[in-house]
């Protein structure tokens, strides 16, 4: 079994992906586009991804990336995720490197302890890490366990907002756990041309209350192509063996493409 994740080791993502593949080896890509190109190459290889964090929502690369690839999700795990504040000196800190969704999840902290320093985005808390080994400057949001390891000194612990989880998608071209029943699917709306006019959310919405299918989640992504085009992504209670998940889909085929990114 071929498992990846977001690289390198130390990530909230290798931390996850161990929990849910205890003995499988891991390997590393070094940012999301590249896991889902490898992905897309060994369709029988499973990726483990942050979908969707309870303090700031969605991860909108991956939600890009699930709709722009036949990648899809398979299963949900969900991670307490606790960061903590580590560096060489802390009297010396005008930096602070991290994961940008760690640096947004630590950002109270961040302006009561360093309002004044720099944020410097990483593609992930380890590659922090290795940042701040070579720059006493620097101070760095990751996992108090990766701290520890790295020799750092480890300043502050829990500087994560409340109840910080990370919900995880085990994502694949085809379905590696075929017997696991079905509760929840996701899909992505784009409205077909002509179809964008007043009330048009409130037709799309209207097959869920019609067919009694209760939603978990909606929002909307810009395409990219101009201002003001959205794709809307939707988390529902159903599966597509579902009669009334089937009357809602073929209801919404009739306003938007409609791409389904998960069975879960």
């Amino acid at each position: 079994m071929n498992i990846l994740t977001l690289g390198p080791a130390g990530t909230f993502s290798h931390e996850a992906t161990q929990e849910i593949f205890p003995d499988a080896e891991v390997h590393f890509a070094p940012n999301f586009d590249r896991l889902f190109d490898m992905l897309s190459q060994d369709t029988k290889a499973i990726g483990v991804v942050p979908v969707e964090n309870s303090l700031h929502g969605s991860i909108d690369e991956i939600l890009d990336l699930l709709r722009e690839t036949d990648i899809k999700i398979w299963r949900m795990h969900e991670l307490r995720i606790r960061h903590a504040f580590g560096c060489k000196d802390p009297r010396a800190i005008t930096k602070i490197a991290s994961h940008p969704q760690a640096l947004r999840q630590s950002r109270l902290w961040l302006k009561q302890h360093y309002p004044e320093a720099i944020h410097l985005p990483t593609s992930s808390t380890a590659a922090a890490v290795e940042l701040v080994k070579t720059d006493a400057t620097i101070g760095v949001i990751a996992s108090p366990k990766l701290i520890k390891e790295s020799g750092l000194t480890l300043v502050s612990e829990d500087v994560e907002g409340t109840n910080n989880t990370t919900r995880f998608g085990i994502v694949s071209v085809t379905d590696p756990f075929p017997a696991l029943e079905r509760t929840r699917m996701s899909i992505a709306l784009h409205p077909r041309v002509g179809e964008d006019k007043p009330g048009l959310l409130h037709r799309l919405l209207t097959p869920f209350k019609v067919y009694d299918v209760n939603l978990t989640r909606i929002e909307n992504r810009p395409t990219g192509k101009r201002l003001g085009d959205y794709n809307f992504f939707v988390d529902f209670m159903g599966n597509p063996d579902d009669m009334r998940t089937k009357k809602v889909l073929d209801e919404l085929k009739q306003l938007a493409d409609v791409r389904i990114l998960g069975e879960w």
